[in-house]
């Protein structure tokens, strides 16, 4: 059986370098982890206090690796770790801060100490993590055209065009946008239904466009802008959000002002979340939970080659009191 002196010799590094990779811990060049990574396929390395664990080739533990905190993310965290319980499996939770802590967290399923992982979001680009799907069962929810990584991406195309429509129905004129990064799949297409819905619907004005990188305080800054535009007689009379979190911010900063929401301002948002819950926000609830049901029985299916049964998922439209 071979040793962790056998990698760092075929490496041609140090055994604390070795150690260093298998454990996750600690800096390692990208070019040696490699080269330890390859090492440890070629002698079929296996470290000693997982080797009873893979006496059945798996270890029972799965793990959800995210690199920030979306405010819907306690609730997939909920639903895919209730699911995989009932499957006598665990979830152990990894932050990624960057890139690195990334590929360290993808190294356990290398090292065996990891069935399966669910990416809630990429620091890395894809390229580089498809790789480790032969050594583990990959799954996100971010959109992603791979045969290698399962996607229980939702598309929010016909969503946003069913929302455009809704306000169209119950009289806006003017629609206003609050988006998250133009790089972001479900941004291009929510821009890809607006586009549509202008060409069907030229009489409706949609120029007032925000664009934001990150969700923190975007509703804050778009509500300021909203009511420095109103004071123009230029607002939007409906605004759709990217996030609940967002339209709860833009609610609140346009009420603080004296504003009225729908009165003034009809507010649609995305995720049915605990946000648009306590403000009664009108929203789509683009179903999490199937999501992550879906995800783990991918790799449960990866993992243990049984059939499981998918769930269809049907997001649906929320009425509350913001539209």
């Amino acid at each position: 059986m071979a040793t962790i002196f056998d990698i760092a010799e075929l490496a041609g590094t140090s055994k604390s370098t070795v150690s260093r990779v298998i454990s996750g811990n600690g800096y390692v060049k990208a070019e040696t982890r490699q080269r330890v990574l390859t090492a440890i396929e070629e002698l079929h390395y296996v470290p000693n206090q997982i080797a009873r664990d893979l006496k059945y080739q798996r270890t029972q533990n799965i793990g959800f690796l995210m690199s920030t905190y979306y405010s819907n993310t306690g609730d997939l965290i909920n639903s895919f770790a209730g699911i995989a319980r009932k499957y006598h499996y665990q979830t152990s939770i990894y932050l990624a801060d960057n890139e690195e802590d990334e590929i360290s967290a993808l190294n356990l399923l290398v090292t065996h100490q990891l069935d399966g992982i669910f990416l809630l979001s990429a620091m890395n680009d894809w390229d580089k993590i498809i790789p480790y799907t032969k050594y583990g069962p990959i799954a996100t929810w971010r959109r992603i055209d791979s045969k290698h990584i399962y996607s229980s991406y939702v598309d929010h195309y016909p969503l946003y065009l069913q929302a455009l429509y809704y306000l169209k129905e119950h009289g806006a004129r003017k629609i206003g946008h609050i988006f998250n990064s133009i790089s972001s799949s479900n941004t291009v297409a929510r821009v890809h239904a607006l586009t549509d819905f202008s060409d069907e619907n030229p009489t409706i004005d949609q120029s007032w466009r925000r664009f934001y990188s990150v969700s923190t305080e975007a509703g804050i800054d778009a509500g300021k802008r909203w009511i420095a535009d109103k004071k123009q007689n230029q607002a939007p009379d409906a605004v759709i959000c990217f996030a609940d979190v967002v339209s709860a911010e833009f609610i609140r900063t346009l009420r603080n002002a004296g504003y009225r929401v729908p009165g003034d301002c009809k507010v649609f948002g995305f995720e049915n979340d605990i946000f648009s819950r306590l403000f009664d926000i009108t929203t789509f609830d683009p179903r999490i939970d199937l999501q992550a049901a879906n995800s783990f029985y991918y790799l449960y299916h990866q993992i243990e080659h049984k059939e499981v049964q998918y769930q269809k998922i049907t997001p649906k439209m929320i009425i509350r009191k913001t539209c």
